[in-house]
């Protein structure tokens, strides 16, 4: 079933059996047997066929990563008397915010150290990434720390507290926080993500009800609305807060609050390359202080 799987994982990439044929130098009738043959072992369809291009079912693309790890497993297990200790599949999972601002350097300094590992980045909120950790799908997931306990096969690796600022438009005046929330729109932080829950607990500890316009879990789009003249946020400070033209940041004086960003792993499966990937993601966090 080995060559079905790479011949599904092709296909999957180029969206037409006539390129997958060419790439892997077999028929495209062989390619469409191939794919038949694996759509009658799973019991579904894998692709959709339109014209001469085929691209993937809702099923299919759920487990495009999955054939991807065997395949990568399949490998190491046929190469591993040769291969080197440190060469391995890295999966981390990581929340928008947090990969240029944190993952994209400490992948940078991980290449360095351990050249031949391969990392694998896969987006997602705190809480489907947490989901797919759990179910094995990921080694390591950069996330902001759930605000329930966790589970005792799972562990915490703290990398770095976010202090919350507010961010307005550079032409509103005025360094009192809870007056501009009074009288500018407010650009919320989706209150169902890990860290939008903290801001939605605070608002409401200090009797506050912003007027709200528009509520996003990605923070780029939210200091590019208040770049715009929307409106006013409270956002974790990320390094992008403090490159954003047209937007001045207030603190929240003695009114702090916080999220704490790190990685969480399973227990007993910590690998070298993810111990190095947690040092390199600390140092990277030094550089994403908000001003004093």
């Amino acid at each position: 079933m080995i060559p079905e799987l790479r011949t599904f994982v092709v296909a999957a990439r180029t969206e037409s059996f006539a390129a997958t044929a060419k790439a892997i130098g077999v028929t495209q009738s062989a390619i469409s047997a191939q794919i038949r043959r694996l759509e009658e072992e799973f019991g579904y369809d894998l692709f959709e066929r339109t014209g001469r291009s085929v691209t993937l079912t809702a099923a299919g693309s759920r487990i495009l990563c999955q054939v991807e790890d065997i395949l990568s497993a399949f490998e190491a297990l046929r190469g591993a008397s040769h291969l080197k200790p440190e060469t391995e599949l890295l999966r981390v999972g990581a929340i928008s915010t947090a990969q240029t601002s944190l993952l994209a350097p400490a992948i940078a300094g991980l290449h360095l150290e351990l050249p031949d590992l391969k990392v694998r980045i896969v987006p997602g909120t705190s809480m489907s990434l947490l989901d797919r950790l759990d179910a094995g799908e990921l080694d390591a997931a950069l996330i902001v720390r759930p605000p329930f306990g966790l589970m005792p096969y799972m562990q915490w690796h703290p990398v770095v507290q976010q202090d919350y600022v507010m961010v307005v438009p550079a032409h509103v005046e005025g360094a009192d926080w809870r007056q501009i929330l009074e009288g500018q729109p407010f650009i919320r932080y989706d209150s169902r993500s890990f860290g939008g829950r903290t801001l939605d607990r605070f608002l409401r500890t200090q009797g506050l009800s912003p007027h709200e316009v528009i509520e996003t879990e990605d923070l780029h789009t939210i200091l590019q609305m208040v770049a715009n003249n929307m409106g006013c946020s409270i956002v974790p400070y990320i390094f992008a807060v403090s490159v954003v033209p047209n937007i001045r940041i207030l603190p929240l004086g003695d009114q702090k609050i916080v999220r704490d960003v790190g990685v969480m792993t399973l227990r007993g499966r910590m690998t070298e390359g993810c111990k190095a990937l947690i040092r390199y993601l600390e140092e990277a966090s030094r550089s994403n202080m908000p001003p004093q």
